[in-house]
């Protein structure tokens, strides 16, 4: 049975290993290319810390952001025909922190979601497909996908306001664009594997009720 389980958890069993290990093999890397000063993890240790919003373009005569927006001490504008950007010349640790929270929520919630789904694996391998305790994996999984990538997208452009707003006058995004944003992390393909996950939670959890039924009478 369990060498049959094994067999009906490939390949996605295996695709989860083969990214898992590159996931952690990267965390890895950044990790220790950040403490020899060579590279970060989701910003650690940068030496600059830079933000640009994609929603606001450039032009072709001359800088589009003269008079619009106004650098803040210690802040520098970006050149002109450049989408809006500002980069902090000595970035205080407030500013480094909502930097590297603009990528980490990203990476915590893909490597929520790998250890999640090899979970999920792991008890179907060893207590079969269809029963209450991988239903109750799905569940958790759907859940966690569809919350996550709302929180994720929430605290990155969170994150990116707080940063432009300590960099540049007047903000260009607002808090309300936090609420777009969580919404637009969760279409289409987070909303959609999250809900559906649930509802083979359902079907798995009726069909392990059926069997029980089923066992009970004979």
């Amino acid at each position: 049975m369990a060498i049959s389980n094994r067999k009906l958890t490939e390949p996605l069993e295996t695709t989860t290993l083969f990214f898992g290990v590159i996931f952690a093999a990267t965390l890895l890397l950044g990790a220790l290319a950040t403490l020899v000063g060579t590279g970060t993890v989701g910003g650690l240790g940068h030496a600059q810390v830079c933000v640009t919003d994609t929603n606001t373009g450039g032009g072709s005569d001359g800088n589009p952001f003269a008079g619009t927006y106004a650098a803040k001490p210690g802040a520098q504008l970006p050149p002109p025909d450049a989408p809006l950007s500002a980069c902090a010349l000595h970035p205080g640790f407030g500013q480094r922190l909502l930097y590297s929270l603009m990528t980490i929520p990203e990476v915590l919630l893909w490597g929520g979601i790998l250890l999640l789904l090899w979970r999920l694996l792991v008890i179907a391998r060893r207590h079969g497909p269809f029963t209450t305790r991988v239903a109750g994996a799905m569940r958790v999984l759907g859940w966690y996908i569809i919350a996550g990538a709302v929180l994720a997208a929430a605290i990155e452009q969170l994150s990116m306001v707080l940063l432009f707003n300590s960099l540049v006058a007047p903000p260009p995004e607002g808090i309300d664009s936090v609420a777009f944003a969580a919404v637009g992390g969760l279409v289409p393909v987070p909303a959609l594997a999250g809900a559906a996950l649930l509802t083979f939670a359902r079907i798995v959890r009726l069909g392990a009720a059926m069997d029980d039924e089923l066992q009970g009478t004979v």
